[in-house]
């Protein structure tokens, strides 16, 4: 419910709290305290009515101060009879008590109907009290004349309006307690809601991170335990013939796994970010394409334009795709022969891997987790990628990557 909208709804103590219900039983106190003490005082006086229709009269106004909703906002019919109840209850135990004894009852009635009905409509309700008191007073001395029932009635306007001033600031500090009371619940939701996004925002950083690593994983140490594969498979067939040549080619397969081994666990541990094994610039490139020697498959690399340093994310994404192509020809795409390009001419680079293999129809990998994840790096560097079947047979993958880019 909108903060203040309350004011001629009533129901100030419900949207108070624990503190409101604490404010409505106090003046229900303060109330049966007046009702019994006037009682008593009656009782002991000289007593114009019977014992029995005043006790009824004070019973009547104790029950109606108990049910009387202050504290509940939804309670229209029991305002509607609550409150002009109390109202008459109060009129017939002035009558039988006398005005001067029992005022008090015609202030409560008049703060009755600000704190229930709000203060417009406490204001036209006190208005209907003033006409009740002229017309009890008329009747109670008609011989005395209108005007001077208008005169006695006006002489209790004072301390009415008293009454509703009091009970106005009373409203309009409820008001702003309850107003104050929303903000803070809105505020608590809405810290909430922050920490839920925060929440969200820490398991998605700890899914992009895991998904890093996978990445790592994949192009690092699927393409040493590839290279490994492949120089193990050259030793055996160069073991009876050429023993030194299979030795060299053990050696570079032990090299290779302890390698991915290094990389398998700086990826696991996410300690550092991704590098090229220790290698710089486009030697890395030179020297990805000499470790793919006496695998069985030749490969040619080419560079076109000035050699020139590049920013460590291109080197970084050229170099992981020259892995992506080099590892799908060898463990996908059967293939003989791979040609690698790289054009530094202009303000973007361009690299080329194509081979003469089975493409992706036959299947070679054009879509696995690999080329994934290089197209998410290619993608962030604001690059260019494409993966697929070569004119002429064989699987190509080129990738076009600005100059500046990760600078």
């Amino acid at each position: 419910m909108r903060a203040g909208a309350g004011v001629e709804s009533g129901g100030w103590f419900a949207r108070m709290g624990p503190e409101g219900r604490r404010g409505a039983l106090l003046m229900r106190a303060v109330g049966f305290s007046y009702v019994g003490a006037t009682y008593v005082l009656y009782l002991s006086g000289e007593r114009e009515f019977g014992v029995l229709p005043v006790t009824a009269a004070f019973l009547a106004a104790a029950f109606l101060m108990k049910v009387m909703p202050w504290e509940r906002c939804d309670a229209a019919r029991v305002r509607l009879l609550a409150v002009p109840a109390f109202a008459l209850v109060s009129f017939l135990i002035v009558r039988m008590t006398g005005l001067g004894f029992s005022a008090g009852f015609f202030y409560a009635a008049v703060a009755n109907g600000v704190f229930v009905f709000g203060f417009r409509r406490g204001m036209a309700y006190a208005g209907f009290i003033m006409l009740l008191l002229f017309g009890d007073i008329l009747w109670a001395h008609p011989q005395r004349g209108v005007l001077w029932a208008l005169e006695q009635a006006a002489s209790w306007s004072w301390p009415l309006a008293f009454v509703i001033g009091i009970c106005t600031l009373a409203v309009e500090s409820m008001r702003r307690q309850a107003h104050a009371q929303e903000l803070l619940a809105e505020l608590e939701e809405a810290h909430a809601e922050l920490r839920r996004y925060a929440e969200r925002a820490r398991e998605l950083a700890v899914s992009e991170e895991r998904n890093r690593i996978a990445r790592e994983i994949h192009d690092a140490v699927g393409h040493h335990l590839t290279v490994v594969n492949v120089q193990l498979e050259a030793a055996g067939k160069l073991l009876a013939r050429d023993p030194g040549r299979a030795a060299e080619a053990v050696a570079r397969a032990k090299s290779s796994a302890s390698e991915a081994l290094s990389e398998a666990r700086r990826a696991v541990r996410a300690l550092k970010p991704p590098s090229m094994e220790g290698r710089a610039g486009l030697r890395a490139l030179d020297d990805l394409v000499r470790e793919f020697h006496g695998s069985g498959v030749a490969v040619s690399f080419e560079v076109s334009g000035e050699r020139r340093p590049l920013p460590p994310e291109v080197e970084f994404i050229l170099y992981r795709a020259l892995q992506e192509g080099l590892t799908n020809a060898l463990r996908h795409s059967g293939a003989d022969r791979v040609e690698v390009r790289l054009d530094l001419c202009g303000e973007a680079v361009r690299l080329s891997v194509r081979d003469d293999g089975r493409g992706t129809s036959e299947g070679a990998s054009g879509g696995g987790f690999g080329l994934e994840g290089l197209r998410e790096r290619v993608a962030e560097a604001g690059g260019r990628i494409s993966a697929g079947d070569a004119r002429g047979g064989g699987f190509a993958l080129e990738v076009e990557l600005p100059a500046g880019a990760g600078a």
